[in-house]
Parts: structure tokens; sequence; C-alpha cells
């Protein structure tokens, strides 16, 4: 229970992002949805731990309440997202002891320390501000090398300190960067061995950063499509979700390593951290939509329809949104914006190698009906007056933005997760929705940006709205009379069957015991 709040100070109404390509608010923010964030994020703040239960499992409630408050949410929505948060929470409580400059790395990874570590970065945060009290204690060398590996704890727990800072660092709101930070201090450094102490030198004085790879620029893309690939990435023996990156990470670090280190980025060039956030982006959303609808179509045996909406997958889709305001916070330093950017790219890896590497029929997914650009709500639609653009009869005046129904389903689903992801799905949309068919090429393509990514010629700026489409309807339009789903789906993408089936397994304790709280 922090014992040094200034509310007006820690969460202050949210302000401009500090990149351009960052989320946008949506039209519906107003006074009063403003007034209901404060009140919750100050109330979560006093109330509740950042971790829900003993296996660590991360309060998202301050999360829901910023997604859909800047996805346009009536205050009703936005009290009523976090009264349904809150009976999932466990109360904070006072901690052993004070956290100073000379313990801080003494009580690294305990629990127990949450709420010392929050008044510990509160006095840094007003002493210092966001942005240095950011790079000092995530990026400097000084936290990272030893025993505080802060950067390892950041990018932790499914990123969760990451997502949690960065909407902090997006709506330039201390008091999220300050959990975002404390609750970074109690994660285990999970990742370490893909983020090793050679990982912080200098970068070295030369025109492309590559860590070992010359050459033409190597996308995004083409690592994945390298990770897809190479059948020397095998699953451990334990499936246990609780310690599966880990695990990957022990038994493939080296490689993991490798691949990060692929990636071309020319801090030299004007506009190269921008570029690389699109690359990752696109990455990621391939990874999590177009990974999820191949395997539905594999297991239906090539009958269209259905979705593996992927819990872990779908963390990446959402933490994405926040490396431009993160990056923003770190402009005046190249290498630290390298570090968060390599650093993400080896922990995404890690997790998609963790999910079983699954297959990406990007050429299927664009040809399919059900991955549609254009998805309608299930409802009866309104009927238009017969003046109502572009005719009489045509579905487009019925819908003529089939986003609007998406984000206001997402809105009011009872799920904290679905918003969150929704929304930087929207956003992206809004960024790179002009992308053409041929933006990419694949092995075998020419022109557009060069990619080794089978069927990357067919990627287009609709991407966005096919997965975010596939993702509404697999957890249910409850905005439109459907119930939602259970959960994400937790099953993985398992081609042995006994593998298959301990996953479904597990997945049903995980529901059970969500629906038990």
């Amino acid at each position: 229970m922090p014992t040094n709040i200034d509310a007006d100070f820690l969460f202050p109404t949210p302000s401009a992002p500090p990149s351009v390509l960052s989320p946008y608010n949506w039209p519906g923010v107003s006074p009063g949805s403003t007034q209901a964030l404060k009140e919750v994020l100050k109330d979560n703040h006093e109330r509740w731990h950042i971790f829900f239960n003993e296996k660590g499992f991360h309060n998202h409630a301050s999360h829901r309440s910023l997604a859909i408050w800047s996805l346009g949410a009536d205050p009703a929505i936005i009290r009523a997202g976090y009264k349904t948060d809150c009976g999932l929470q466990r109360p904070a409580y006072k901690s052993p002891e004070e956290i100073t400059e000379e313990n801080f790395a003494q009580h690294l990874g305990d629990e127990r320390f949450w709420d010392a570590y929050l008044n510990f970065f509160t006095d840094r945060v007003r002493k210092d501000g966001i942005d240095k009290t950011f790079e000092t204690f995530i990026f400097s060398k000084k936290y990272n090398i030893g025993k505080e590996e802060m950067l390892t704890r950041f990018m932790s727990g499914l990123v969760h300190p990451l997502i949690h800072t960065g909407y902090g660092a997006e709506f330039d709101i201390p008091g999220m960067v300050i959990e975002g930070l404390a609750q970074t201090c109690v994660h285990q450094a999970d990742v370490s061995k893909i983020l090793p102490p050679s990982f912080f030198e200098p970068i070295p004085t030369a025109p492309t950063v590559t860590n070992g790879t010359h050459g033409d620029n190597v996308h995004a893309l083409t690592i994945l499509a390298r990770v897809a690939a190479d059948s020397r990435l095998s699953l451990p023996k334990d499936l246990n979700e609780l310690a599966l990156v880990q695990n990957i990470i022990d038994d493939h670090s080296d490689l993991i390593r490798e691949y990060a280190s692929q990636w071309t980025i020319d801090i030299q060039k004007p506009g190269e951290i921008e570029r690389k956030v699109e690359e990752i982006t696109w990455m990621n959303v391939v990874m999590y939509g177009v990974a999820g609808w191949t395997w539905a179509q594999q297991v239906k045996q090539g009958q269209e329809g259905e979705f593996n909406a992927d819990f872990f997958l779908a963390h990446l889709v959402t933490s994405v949104a926040f490396l431009p305001s993160l990056l923003g916070r770190l402009r005046h330093s190249p290498h630290s914006q390298v570090l968060l950017l390599r650093g993400y790219l080896a922990v995404v890896l890690s997790w998609y190698i963790a999910r079983a590497r699954p297959g990406l029929d990007v050429e299927a997914f664009f040809k399919s009906s059900s991955a549609t650009a254009y998805p309608l709500p299930i409802h009866t639609l309104p009927t238009p007056h017969e003046g109502a653009l572009p005719g009489k009869g045509k579905i487009q005046a019925q819908v003529p933005d089939p986003w609007l129904p998406l984000v206001q389903s997402s809105v009011v689903h009872p799920d904290e997760h679905l918003p969150k992801a929704v929304r930087a799905l929207a956003a992206w949309s809004g960024k790179f929705g002009t992308a053409p068919a041929g933006t990419f090429s694949g092995p075998q393509g020419k022109g557009g940006i060069r990619t080794e990514l089978p069927g990357a010629e067919y990627l287009d700026g609709t991407l966005f709205i096919r997965v975010a489409g596939l993702t509404v309807a697999r957890m249910g339009r409850v905005g439109q009379g459907e119930a939602p789903a259970d959960f994400w789906d937790r099953l993985g993408f398992y081609l042995d069957p006994e593998r298959a089936k301990e996953a479904r397994k597990r997945m049903q304790a995980v529901i059970l015991e969500r629906a038990s709280m």
C-alpha cells in the first residue's frame, strides 16, 4: 500500500503520446470518461497487488481501463470493467522493509516488496521524471550487469512489465510508469540467457548495427521465416506454461540470440527506428493471426472456419503497440533504442518457438472467405434510407466501417485482454492499412520489400482487420448477442497428439480456475 500518494501527480489527465506511431484516441473520450478513468487508476494503485495470485498472474485492471477509455467507452463501462477486474485481485500489503539505493538489488524478484518498490520509484520519478528514470533503471549497465538484470526482468512475464510501463509512456501517466518499473523489480529474470552482459556493450561506430550480420537489410519477416523453418528449435519435454519460455531459452538461447542479431538496424538512417517498429508489427500480427488461422484449417482438414486465438501470441500483438511510445522516451539514446528493439525481438521469437513454431500459410489466409477483410455484425442490421450511400441494398450502407462493430464489441466484452488487442490492431490499421499486396516480396518474388517469408507478396493492409475480425468472433461478439468465450485459446500448436491432449487438459484447468474466482 503506497505511502506517498499524490493523485494529481501520479494519475493526471492522459496527454498526447511521444510518437506518431503510437495508437490514437477514438471519439468518445469525454470529461466524464476521463474522471472515471482517473478514479479507477488511483483506486487500483492504492488497493491491489500487481499479482492477483501466488503464481504471478498479472493485474490487468489499469490496462483494460486505459484501453477502453482510449476507444471511447462511456464512464459506466469503465467503472463496470474495473468492478469486474476487482473480483480477481489480491490486496496490496506493506513490504517487510523500504527499498533504497543500497538494498535495491537485494529483494529483486520478491513480490513481497511490490509496495516498497512502488514507493522507491515514486520518489525517483518525482525527482528525475519519466524518461530519465526509465532509461537509467532499464537500460544502463549499472542496472543490468550483475544481479539487477533489469532489462531481462522488463521483458519477462510475457512482457507484462513492458506493457504496463508502455501505457504510462504513451499517455504520460507517471503512476503507470512507476507501477511498471516496480512490476519489473518483482519479476524473475526469466530470459537472461538471451540478454547476456555482452548485450549491453556500447554500439560500435559503424554505419549499420547488425551484431554480426553484414550485407543487405534483413527484415523481421525474414527472421520469422527462418525460425519457422529451423527444425533444430524443438520443444522441451516439459510443457508447463509457467516455465515454457524459460525452458525454450535454456535449450536454444544461442540460436535465438543468433536470429535476433541478424536483424539489421542502421541508426544512421533517418526514420530507421520507425521502420523497425513497422517491421516487427507486421511480424507479430502475422505470427498471431496467420498462424491462428492456418492451424485451425489444418485441424479441420481443409474446411474453412474457426481460429486459434492463442493467449500468449495475442500478448505480442498488444505489446508491440507500446514500442513507439517507449522508444520515444529514449529518443536521445540510440543505444537504448536498439537494446529495446533487439531484446524485444529475441523475446518474441522465444514465444513463437515456445508455441511450437506454428505454420504460416499467408497466401491461403488472404484468399480465404473466413479471414475476411469486411467482417460483418451478426445481429439484424438497420435498413438505411434509400438515399444512403453507396446505394440502395448495399451492405456498405448498413456497415460503412467494419471496424466500428469490432471496437464496440471489444469495449463491452468481459474479457480484459480483448479491447487491448483490438485497440492495437485498429491502430496499426490506421498506420499501415494503405499497404497494397506486393508491398513485400517472398523468397521468389520481385519488387517490394524483400523477405524470405513464403506468400509475403499477398500481405496487405487488410491484415489487421482480418485478424481483428477473427479474434472478436472467436472471443464472442457480446455486444451483438453472442455469449463470451470461456477464455483465450491455450492449446498451443502441437502436432503430436499426446502433447495436444496435454495442452487441452491444461487449458481446461485454467478455465475452471478462473471460473472459481
